[in-house]
């Protein structure tokens, strides 16, 4: 059984504390019988535990995923990494949805039945907050095989394909709460600034759906030599197009961002008009995500550590 299949019959949510707490007990376990250093680290502030493997401060570069999955939602989070105009448009269709709703309630029971200008104003915020939970934060989700145990899938197949002076000269962290607003990673950075702040660093999410891999580099990251050997260390291959982008021509908000250094690492399918879109995250239909992505990425991967190693 694959990485990513293992996880997705035995771990397919990780969002309450019991399930986090499981996740990374496997994982710790995991790495130990390998021969292989890893601990649960908690972050200074108390709000994050991140699984660290290897030593991320001294190793020459850091490969990262968020483990932790998102809430349910009735809108799905399409990622839109090249069009940045339909991504923050898309942003606002459910606000402005949830807007049009809870005005028309509110006006229906304060202004029509209860004829109380105080009534609507208490009724619209009501419905609206209530809406908003309902729709964006009641229920975990509990499929997440592209989000982001296609992520969690590739650091652990890199691992698993890696000789031991190249795992020596590398580190892997696996990020809590990045679904939270990346806290996970902000209170590492925050915690390890003076080590991190030049650490090149590649951060897979949501890698399992789509033919199309793209890599969008921070800005320091993008004159880096690493970030040049990264972009000649990816063989051509008929099954995937790769694209290399600085953080001007694509967008993706996950981990790297606290990182100057960071490098995003995501999959898009491709429509017919073109657009490049990673679908049906955060929603129920996230089923889908290919050992072949995940065998890809890790191959090269690899590639590109033996390199810099």
């Amino acid at each position: 059984m694959t990485r990513l299949d293992y996880l997705n019959e035995y771990y397919p949510a990780r969002k309450s504390d019991s399930e986090k707490h499981a996740f990374r007990r496997y994982i710790v376990e995991e790495m130990k019988k390998k021969g292989i250093d890893a601990h649960v680290e908690e972050t200074k502030d108390g709000k994050n535990k991140n699984i660290v493997i290897g030593t991320p401060t001294t190793a020459k570069a850091v490969f990262t995923a968020h483990y932790d999955t998102p809430y349910q939602s009735l809108f799905p989070n399409i990622m839109l990494p090249k069009n940045r105009p339909l991504y923050y448009a898309y942003q606002f269709l459910p606000v402005i949805f949830l807007l049009i709703i809870s005005f028309a309630l509110a006006y229906l029971i304060g202004k029509v039945l209860l004829q109380d200008d105080s009534a609507y104003l208490i009724a619209f915020l009501v419905i609206y907050y209530g809406a908003f939970f309902l729709m964006m934060r009641a229920f975990p989700n509990q499929n997440n095989y592209n989000d982001n145990t296609s992520g969690v899938a590739t650091v652990l197949s890199v691992i698993d394909n890696l000789g031991t002076d190249e795992l020596q000269s590398v580190a892997f962290i696996l990020f809590d709460n990045e679904e939270k607003g990346k806290k996970g990673s902000a209170a590492y950075f925050k915690d390890h600034k003076s080590a991190m702040q030049d650490k090149f660093l590649i951060n897979f999410d949501c890698v399992g759906n789509g033919e199309n891999i793209i890599f969008i580099a921070q800005k320091n990251a993008v004159d880096s030599n690493e970030y040049h050997t990264l972009k000649n260390s990816f063989t051509k291959d008929s099954n995937f197009n790769l694209d290399f982008c600085t953080y001007k021509d694509g967008e993706s908000n996950s981990d790297h961002k606290n990182f100057p250094r960071g490098v995003a690492c995501i999959a898009c399918k491709k429509s017919k008009k073109g657009v490049l879109y990673t679908p049906r995250i955060h929603t129920s239909k996230d089923i889908v995500a290919n050992n072949g992505n995940v065998d890809f990425l890790a191959k090269n991967t690899v590639n590109f550590i033996s390199k810099i190693s």
